[in-house]
């Protein structure tokens, strides 16, 4: 078969017609993955975070300062825990993450208040949280369980990831 051929074939109408159903299934699959892709970041709060802190430092007239300051509170932080001081690690966290949603624009005062906003990536973790700092602060003897810091600590990563903060660092 010659080049001419095989560009008339190409060109022919039965196959185009004959190809035009499959093309519109393809091009519905794509929409459909397209829409699905933007729902979940939607859904995961990032993507609304992200426009709401640049939109905010854009409105303020203020120098955008990068989250260096995060970066070496997470390595405090991670330090704290290290040496075995979770009470003190847990309101630590607890701080950080409340600066840091305050920093993405969430309303609230407190880190509980703010993570009722439910575009709050890791939001049932954060609450944890907030829950586990309120029960220090009330109960100075209040026990914790290792496990389940571990869980939370190791998700924590994963947020601050999401946020940006711990793009820089390599595991």
């Amino acid at each position: 078969m010659t080049t001419d051929e095989l560009i008339q074939l190409m060109e022919s109408k039965e196959l185009v017609s004959y190809l035009y159903p499959f093309k519109v299934i393809f091009i519905i699959a794509s929409l459909l993955l397209l829409y699905a892709i933007i729902y979940y970041y939607a859904k995961e709060g990032v993507i609304l975070g992200d426009v709401k802190r640049r939109t905010k430092d854009f409105l303020s007239f203020q120098r955008y300062t990068p989250p260096q300051s995060f970066l070496s509170r997470c390595k405090e932080i991670s330090n704290i825990l290290d040496s075995g001081d979770y009470r003190r690690g847990v309101l630590k966290m607890e701080e950080l993450f409340h600066q840091l949603l305050k920093r993405f624009g969430y309303a609230g005062e407190t880190l509980k208040e703010m993570v009722n906003d439910s575009t709050v990536p890791d939001g049932e973790n954060l609450k944890r949280l907030a829950e586990l700092a309120d029960e220090l602060r009330k109960d100075k003897n209040y026990s914790l369980n290792k496990k389940e810091l571990q869980k939370l600590f190791d998700s924590f990563e994963e947020t601050l990831r999401k946020f940006g903060v711990l793009e820089e660092v390599e595991d």
